[in-house]
């Protein structure tokens, strides 16, 4: 599990990597917490996720409604896009969801 913050002027870029579980989550919240305040837009790199569950789902809620900033989620792990179908929230989080392809097309 980890989380990598860095940024330049107002944009902040955020990269979780591991599980973004219940277990993992007073970690990553902190950090991620003070990176959206710090900046007026931030996009979090969610590629690295490779297990997540409903407090992740949540703590995605509260970062994207409760900032009153820009946030973007971008390169969602399947982890990520799994949880997100099955919880029907894709469209409220309202960032575009890109599936790639696997194998040979």
């Amino acid at each position: 599990m980890g989380i990598e913050i860095s940024g330049h002027d107002s944009i902040g870029r955020v990269s979780i990597d591991g599980e973004l579980t219940v277990h993992t989550i007073a970690d990553i919240k902190t950090g991620l917490a003070l990176a959206v305040l710090e900046h007026e837009e931030t996009e979090i790199d969610l590629g690295g996720v490779e297990e997540m569950d409903t407090a992740g789902l949540q703590l995605m809620l509260m970062a994207k409604r409760c900032s009153g900033k820009t946030v973007r989620f971008v390169n969602h792990s399947e982890a990520v896009l799994r949880l997100l179908d099955l919880s029907n929230l894709g469209s409220t989080l309202g960032d575009p969801l890109l599936i790639a392809k696997h194998g040979n097309t």
